[in-house]
């Protein structure tokens, strides 16, 4: 039986690449949250810090609570006890008709439940609002405010999120929420149902209510578009009692649930804690990034428009920090797993002056949550003996620590704070980041087929030459093939990624890596502060020492389904024991379906601009079919089917519905390649005479058809 680490899909299959509704369906969710919920948890209220919230405030509130809310109340246990008449089944199936209707009327009010559900919002929001703003003292931080209208994918990195909204959201003091349909302007949310049956402790074992499934889609969307949250916090009303969860990227814990006008007290320290005692950090901000104020940002770069402006500490021992450029390129869509998120960042310096500086040119900076049972992706790039070209340049990286700890999900829960990862005790995701200084742009955004080839050839070469050194890549993905920013570099595409990397050896040798940062001029002073003269440019250097370190295997993983080869998938399927081996064999067919996906979208891309001759623009509506048949699968049997040589993502340029696309965006050489890849598959599958497709092989035809371009 192999000892390779298996993959285990989750719902993000292929994230947000295509279009908002192949985003991570509820059912998708339901499924990988299976083993990972905790109820009736009495630490989310130790992390609310509920405890800090003033006993004299708290009788004080409770007792003038049911008094002057008395008709709130009073509403609330109506509407309760109407709904009571009703199955929770009934009431589930009215909100998801309610959402169907503005669906189809193309109405976005964001407010989705049954008659009695949406009644209870704003006496809810009084009632919150009342605990918040109790005793005049003006320190709120935060306001609870009903959702008015969906939230928006309003920014470059929400590319294709479903629109959606919980029922409340908890934002920032100073927001108003009613005009703003942005994430990243809500701290937390809320979701309401009116039945205590509702509630997010099943009554059967095992199974998972809507409640929680609707939380945790809210919960993914939320730290997708805010991606230095840690974890973020919901409230739940049911009835009338409620809990509190705290999702993170390894599940949620629940509080235990309390009666908010039996239990008043409790619901008062919730209440009051959220919005006026937590810190940013203490609901799940990343301590180590400091966002920007508007003056800090003018100050620094000469602008306060577009997005905020954040100072990030690096991973691992290296001291220097960054500062983020514009929005993140990248951010991952799924609730559970690696929650990636890439952003282009500068050095930031402070200078002789002690005024802050950006040196230095362009990096990339990945930040995602690995487990802690694999070994950390840093270790892996500074063991590699020969960079091979079309790989992407490491600058820095290790796991991130606070106040010299590492930020793992199990002491985020636990608020425990070790320096190390406790040998034993299962897998905990851990926070890695990583700057890379090869700025890249995805694949699908090639210029002409001259740039596609060339960079998918440099790109796959790459492959081969860690292959050659004992590296296996394991997860090629359309978001870890690139193509190089400038024309001048001695390669046009590089691979990334290799947190998922199968290294042949049993132990790694770090390298030794020397760093180079460059510095900028600077000014000299005098002792009165006025300038004398400007450096000249420079560098600094410092180096990383070698050291032996053991690889860890036995963490499952999560792969990109839509780009894997067909037989790990099938195996996922068939649920043998006997477990496929990933080989480099499999890698290389994944790239043939990274290219097939990346052509498909540059061409629907093109095809869909004005500028495109009407004809078509036509037929983007069929071609856009044929993408989500070939890259829109949502269940691993489904994908698996179209990993063969009859795929959509192969046979598309002979579909004569499609002709005007491929006739004005493909070459004669990319179109025959194309036919190349379907017998490169189809021969790779032969029970009886298989080809296997190996990096020469594809190579072979690829450089091929690379010489054919005029």
């Amino acid at each position: 039986m192999s000892t390779d680490s298996p993959r285990h899909l989750q719902s993000n299959t292929l994230n947000h690449l295509v279009e908002s509704h192949v985003g991570t369906s509820r059912d998708a969710i339901k499924a990988d949250l299976v083993g990972k919920i905790v109820y009736d948890d009495p630490a989310v209220f130790r992390r609310l810090y509920i405890e800090r919230v003033s006993i004299y405030l708290v009788t004080s509130c409770a007792a003038s609570f049911k008094a002057k809310n008395a008709e709130d109340i009073k509403l609330l246990k109506d509407l309760v006890e109407r709904a009571s008449k009703k199955t929770p089944e009934a009431l589930e199936l009215e909100e998801i008709n309610d959402t169907a209707n503005d669906l189809n009327k193309q109405e976005t009010s964001g407010n989705h439940g049954s008659a009695e559900e949406k009644k209870m919002y704003d006496p809810l929001v009084r009632l919150f609002n009342f605990i918040a703003d109790f005793g005049h003292v003006g320190a709120e931080l935060r306001k609870f405010q009903k959702t008015n209208g969906m939230l928006k994918a309003d920014e470059p990195h929400t590319f294709g999120f479903p629109s959606c909204s919980p029922d409340f959201t908890i934002s920032p003091h100073g927001v108003d929420a009613s005009r703003s349909k942005l994430w990243r302007d809500r701290d937390a949310f809320g979701e309401v149902k009116p039945l205590k049956k509702q509630g997010p402790k099943p009554a059967i074992a095992g199974t998972i209510p809507p409640i929680v499934t609707q939380s945790a889609d809210y919960a993914r969307l939320f730290m997708s578009a805010r991606p230095f949250m840690l974890f973020c916090v919901g409230i739940l009303i049911f009835g009338t009692e409620f809990c509190v969860g705290i999702f993170d990227r390894d599940g949620i814990m629940f509080s235990p649930a309390y009666d908010m006008f039996q239990d008043t007290e409790t619901f008062i320290r919730v209440v009051r804690s959220l919005a006026c005692e937590l810190s940013i950090e203490e609901i799940g901000f990343d301590p180590t990034v400091r966002v920007l104020t508007h003056a800090e940002t003018q100050k620094l770069t000469g602008n306060i428009e577009g997005y905020p402006y954040a100072v990030v500490s690096s991973g691992g021992s290296d001291p220097r920090q960054w500062c983020t450029i514009g929005p993140p390129i990248w951010t991952s869509l799924s609730f559970l797993g690696r929650g990636t998120n890439v952003w282009r960042v500068r050095e930031y310096i402070v200078g002789v002056n002690q005024e802050p500086l950006l040196q230095g040119n362009d990096m990339i900076m990945k930040t995602a949550w690995r487990s802690s049972a694999r070994t950390p992706e840093s270790d892996i790039y500074m063991s590699i003996d020969q960079f091979p070209e079309g790989l992407a340049e490491f600058e820095c990286g290790g796991d991130v620590k606070y106040a010299g700890y590492p930020i793992t999900v199990q002491h985020l829960r636990n608020h425990l704070v070790h320096n190390f990862l406790p040998e034993g005790n299962p897998p905990t995701p851990v926070l890695h980041r990583l700057i890379l200084g090869t700025v890249g742009r995805p694949l699908w955004e090639y210029t002409s087929d001259f740039d596609l080839i060339t960079g998918f050839r440099d790109a796959l070469q790459a492959h081969k030459a860690l292959c050659d050194q004992g590296i296996l890549h394991r997860d090629i993905s359309a978001g870890n093939v690139l193509l190089t920013r400038t024309q001048n570099a001695p390669f046009r595409g590089f691979i990334t990624d290799l947190e998922f990397a199968r290294i042949a050896s049993s132990t790694l040798s770090k390298a030794r890596v020397t760093v180079t940062s460059a510095i900028g001029p600077q000014n000299k002073y005098d002792d009165r502060g006025r300038v004398l003269s400007r450096t000249e440019p420079t560098t600094r250097t410092h180096t990383m020492f070698e050291s032996t370190v053991t690889v860890k295997r036995g963490a499952g993983m999560t792969g990109t389904a839509q780009f894997m080869a067909r037989r790990i998938l099938l195996q996922e399927v068939e649920r043998t024991t006997e477990r496929v081996v990933h080989e480099a064999t499999h890698d290389v067919e994944s790239f043939v379906w990274v290219l097939s996906y990346c052509v498909m979208r540059n061409l629907y891309h093109r095809a869909s601009q004005r500028s495109a001759p009407k004809e078509v623009r036509e037929q983007c509506h069929a071609f856009r079919s044929l993408l989500r048949q070939a890259f829109g699968q949502t269940t691993t049997m489904a994908i698996a089917t179209e990993r063969q040589s009859g795929s959509y993502g192969l046979t598309f340029p002979r579909f004569h519905y499609v002709d005007d696309i491929i006739a004005n965006f493909m070459s004669d050489a990319l179109i025959a390649l194309f036919k190349d890849l379907q017998g490169l598959i189809h021969h790779a599958a032969d029970p009886f005479n298989a080809i296997p497709l190996t990096h020469d092989v594809l190579l072979s035809v690829v450089c091929h058809r690379l010489e054919s371009l005029p």
